[in-house]
């Protein structure tokens, strides 16, 4: 069984999944989210010896999920960026991965913002939300200038 249609183009973000392929794809996301999920649950509870294991009112919860996630992320950037630039098949296996590097990040990053929002003055909450907003906007920038389409 194939999971992606035979084509021209070798491209990692060329590929069309067939239908089994594309099923496949999203029970692996689905899966890993919740994995992901119980990780974050587990490491809560770790932190807090079983006490409160708020996601967005314990600050020691929020930097434990911080170096988890954190670390995730830059394991699953550094590899999507090495396997896929070989623009090997395999690669399409770490689509998920990347995928849920993604959904955590965008988790800690609401997480932060409830926590400065109900903990913090309005001045500080403007100065940390402004400078993960920097710190986007620059990723995105050098992420962007990496890119080239002659290469898709």
């Amino acid at each position: 069984m194939e999971i992606t249609k035979p084509q021209a183009d070798k491209s990692l973000l060329h590929y069309k999944f067939t239908p089994a392929g594309g099923l496949i794809v999203v029970l692996l996301v689905l899966a890993l989210i919740a994995l992901g999920e119980r990780v974050l649950y587990d490491l809560a509870r770790w932190i807090t010896s079983g006490g409160n294991a708020d996601y967005f009112d314990n600050l020691q919860v929020i930097v434990m999920h911080a170096i988890f996630i954190i670390a995730f992320l830059i394991i699953s950037i550094f590899v999507n960026m090495i396997v896929g630039e070989k623009k090997e098949k395999y690669a399409l296996a770490l689509i998920p991965y990347f995928i849920l590097s993604i959904v955590l990040s965008m988790q800690l990053t609401l997480q932060v913002a409830v926590y400065f929002g109900n903990h913090h003055t309005n001045i500080q909450f403007y100065l940390v939300m402004a400078a993960l907003s920097l710190v986007c906007t620059v990723a995105i920038y050098f992420i962007q200038k990496r890119f080239n389409p002659t290469n898709l």
